[in-house]
């Protein structure tokens, strides 16, 4: 029910957005007019069925954004309202490009692209509340929540974000009796045996039952009661507030899986454009850059630290893997490095020599690792792999830890890219590096690879504190 209400303010909010785009074209060209300029009349309709073919495709986009759409910040409402024209763009462009057409005025297209950009940015942040409200008026459903007090903070952002698509929270039933306390956002109507004679008292017309705040058997009992009432019935299931992470549903035919992950990777095209870009970028790294760099640090490293130039090192790759790191030998040569001793450098380390220190704090040490890229053992973006002793340490600190596992570590990654590296010497900084590496893991994108390149860049630039 509340899923096609979604839909259908969407598809509204797509088709007066069509027609605002196509009276705004006819707008522009008119004023253009007024000036002495003419569109050909034999490629007006093909230029208006470009606008109506770029608001199509718009409206599949839009369904991207269906979770929050009526409630959209100011930044989300920027990021839509560009994408749609860019959209728009690449289709009026293209029908210029079919037609050959070298009168079309510039001016004119741009003037036009321009104005799209304010009707559908104003158009994002206060029309689809106003959709809502005309079209949800008289058809509000008087919704009664079956839960207990604790399991209502789950569904708080739920129940913000329902409200404009009719959805009244009345109240709340459960197994205990209703707290002492009298301020609770939603008012506690009773226990289970009170359930009946709620529905009936308040007209519910839907009944939402938090799972695993009842019991098997009041869960079925609220199911029983509220069916036969004839009201619709909604099971929240809030299996993830026992678990550290997100856990997703897959629907395969008749069967429903709950899972943690989503792994865009697990598509062979998205694992053929990421292996594209990896040997795209590091091919011409390790075939330019790295040549002249590693003739600058041997030249260092022979008057500062005599030694090897490159540093091997084991480390656990995509399901487990084992591979050797390469990277610029950034310490002195000493008993405990050579024997791979899990050790975190720390700020002033002794260990490490000044030109390495320069290497470490602009990332330049990574470089060589390009060469594992090629090899396949890495990828450009990815969770960066720790030691072994490390892996093993930090999965006993925290459960979801070899998840990152899922994937090719990579020399740079989202953590990394957004300011969370070197040691880890707090638990919150492993846990806010671990969530960032499942964020990546499940919502991978090449345009989100491509953010971590350029941040991982600005980041090379101007090093963060905790480099080094």
């Amino acid at each position: 029910m509340l899923k096609n209400r979604q839909e259908g303010i969407l598809n509204l909010h797509g088709l007066w957005q069509a027609a605002c785009l196509l009276i705004l074209f006819l707008v522009v060209r008119h004023v253009f007019e007024l000036s002495g300029y003419r569109l050909k009349v034999e490629y007006l309709n093909l230029y208006m069925a470009g606008v109506a073919i770029g608001s199509f495709v718009n409206l599949r986009l839009l369904k991207s954004y269906s979770e929050h759409f009526v409630n959209l910040g100011w930044y989300k409402t920027f990021r839509l309202t560009f994408q749609q024209v860019i959209r728009i763009m690449l289709l009026q462009l293209a029908v210029v490009f079919a037609l050959k057409d070298t009168d079309i005025s510039r001016l004119f297209l741009s003037t036009y692209f321009a104005s799209s950009f304010a009707v559908l940015f104003a158009m994002n942040k206060i029309l689809p509340k106003h959709l809502c409200r005309l079209s949800f008026k008289t058809q509000v459903i008087p919704t009664l929540i079956v839960g207990s007090t604790e399991s209502l903070a789950s569904l708080e952002a739920w129940i913000a974000d329902k409200a404009s698509y009719g959805i009244e929270i009345v109240g709340y039933t459960g197994e205990q009796d209703c707290p002492p306390t009298k301020e609770q956002p939603i008012p506690c109507l009773g226990t289970l045996d009170d359930l009946s004679r709620n529905i009936e008292a308040h007209q519910i017309s839907q009944v939402v039952i938090i799972d695993k705040a009842l019991s098997p058997e009041g869960a079925k009992r609220a199911m029983a009661l509220a069916q036969k009432a004839g009201c619709r019935v909604r099971i929240y299931n809030n299996w993830q507030a026992d678990f550290q992470q997100r856990i997703m549903v897959e629907h395969e035919g008749d069967y429903t899986f709950l899972t943690y992950e989503n792994e865009p990777l697990e598509n062979p095209i998205n694992r053929m454009i990421k292996r594209g870009f990896d040997v795209a970028v590091s091919l011409p790294i390790v075939a330019f850059v790295l040549p002249p760099l590693t003739l600058l640090v041997w030249a260092f490293q022979r008057k500062q630290s005599p030694g090897p130039i490159f540093y091997a090192q084991p480390r656990t790759g995509m399901t487990k893997r084992t591979f050797h790191i390469i990277k610029y030998r950034t310490m002195h040569i000493s008993e405990a490095n050579a024997k791979n001793v899990a050790k975190q450098a720390t700020k002033g380390d002794s260990r490490i020599y000044a030109f390495g220190a320069f290497l470490r704090k602009t990332s330049l040490d990574e470089l060589p690792q390009f060469i594992n890229v090629l090899l396949g053992e890495m990828s450009v973006s990815g969770p960066r792999p720790h030691l072994i002793d490390h892996d093993r340490e930090f999965s006993e600190k925290l459960q979801v830890y070899y998840t990152r596992h899922f994937v090719k570590p990579g020399i740079t990654g989202l953590a990394q890219s957004l300011g969370l590296r070197g040691e880890i010497n707090e638990p919150e900084h492993l846990t806010k590096r671990i969530a960032y590496d499942i964020t990546y893991i499940n919502t991978w994108s090449f345009w989100l690879d491509l953010k971590i390149m350029l941040r991982t860049a600005k980041a090379v630039i101007f090093p963060p504190k905790s480099a080094y």
